[in-house]
């Protein structure tokens, strides 16, 4: 097994919990480093920390899997998928749609997985994790016997991390013959019924970061207008229909989550009350404030602004604007909910940068409640990067 040791003071994250372990924090690396295999972590004294996966590509270098001294395989993979399934139990986070498997936080970096009913979807991450697929598979497959397991991995991170994005069947169901892709998948959530495409949709196909947000805005809709920006399927907008609001406007620029915006609100019975514009959302947002439009619910949930800290000057100013926009088209005793997925962008500076929006567009709004990701995203307290989604619910007087 290869051995990477790290420089004097490299190890300072490693010891207070933290599985990363940057490029410039390491020394030395002994003997021959296969992607397959994961590499032992010395400290500059030759101490051992751990071991995890190894990619000399990145700039973020090693991500720890264990600081004992045992072997990562296929057991291990198994033992790590229970537990994460064991914490949802024990919390009441199972759905028809929920998150099994967080990254870092569930003790397997790299690594999401998603349950949509039977069907499990696996999201490869980095290296590391791809080359293990398949102990993965085998793990889910202890775990929900019969059941599917489809990978889909980010096409972004596969780049990042130099192995090819695969969306294939990596357990197909028994019941399926000949093997194709997943198809649509129709799942529940709260009152609302959503269609999952995992083979073609983001992420895995819902943003299921958002399940327990969706619930807890919907009751700001009731008889108001809901505006529902960069919507995607527009889960947020059937969820406020469903709740008793009378009319949403649904904004995204892509053709394809318009389509699935049309089918979820079809599903629910709801597509006579909601209009579907194909629309830059920053333009949108200008155009309806230039109208006079006005609604007694937005909810602005964009894309990552920014996957990198240096650009987070250009990310702060494209928040401010949409907050602006979204504050200055409520109607009196509105509410906005808005949302950040950057996780370079904290809390604390997504609420000054709403902050510096209400200032400016002269709406002195209140908080009604700081919202983050659903509860099977859990954070751990060691690793502030496993709280990326950061959100505000804010009243206008």
């Amino acid at each position: 097994m290869a051995e990477i040791v790290l420089k004097r003071g490299g190890d300072q994250r490693a010891r207070a919990g933290h599985p990363w372990i940057f490029r410039g924090e390491i020394g030395d690396l002994r003997g021959t480093w296969s992607p397959e295999e994961p590499v032992v972590v010395r400290d500059a004294a030759g101490r051992r920390l751990g071991q995890g996966h190894y990619n000399p590509r990145t700039s973020l270098a090693v991500r720890l899997l264990t600081r004992r001294e045992e072997s990562v395989n296929a057991d291990w993979f198994a033992a790590r998928l229970a537990a994460a399934l064991a914490y949802r139990r024990a919390h009441g986070l199972i759905a028809d749609a929920y998150r099994l498997c967080w990254s870092e936080a569930d003790g397997l970096p790299g690594l999401v997985v998603d349950r949509y009913g039977d069907l499990a979807v696996v999201q490869c991450l980095t290296l590391g994790m791809a080359k293990a697929v398949t102990a993965v598979a085998a793990g889910l497959e202890a775990l929900f016997p019969g059941g599917g397991v489809f990978r889909a991995d980010d096409p972004t991170a596969a780049r990042l991390e130099g192995f090819a994005p695969r969306r294939e069947w990596l357990i197909a169901p028994a019941d399926l013959a000949p093997p194709g892709d997943p198809g649509e998948r129709l799942v529940e959530e709260g009152r609302c019924r959503l269609a999952v495409i995992p083979a073609g949709g983001q992420k895995t196909g819902l943003y299921l970061d958002q399940r327990e947000n969706r619930a807890a805005v919907a009751a700001h809709g009731r008889e108001r207008r809901v505006l529902d920006a960069f919507c995607y399927g527009a889960a947020f907008a059937c969820h406020a229909l469903a709740a008793g609001a009378r009319a949403a406007r649904c904004i995204d620029s892509s053709p394809d989550a318009l389509a699935l915006a049309a089918r979820n609100l079809a599903l629910n019975g709801l597509e006579g009350r909601a209009d579907l514009v194909e629309a830059n959302a920053f333009d949108e947002l200008r155009r309806l404030e230039r109208a006079g439009e006005r609604f007694g619910l937005v909810v602005l949930d964009p894309p990552p602004f920014t996957r990198r800290k240096d650009a987070l000057e250009a990310a702060a100013r494209g928040y401010k604007e949409i907050n602006l926009r979204g504050l200055r088209l409520l109607e009196p005793g509105g509410v906005l909910a808005t949302f950040s997925c950057s996780h370079h962008v904290s809390p604390a500076a997504f609420e000054a940068i709403c902050r510096d929006a209400a200032a400016d567009a002269g709406v002195p709004a209140r908080v009604l409640a700081v919202l983050g990701q659903s509860r099977d995203h859990p954070v751990a307290l060691a690793i502030p990067e496993s709280r990326y989604l950061t959100g505000l619910l804010l009243e206008a007087p």
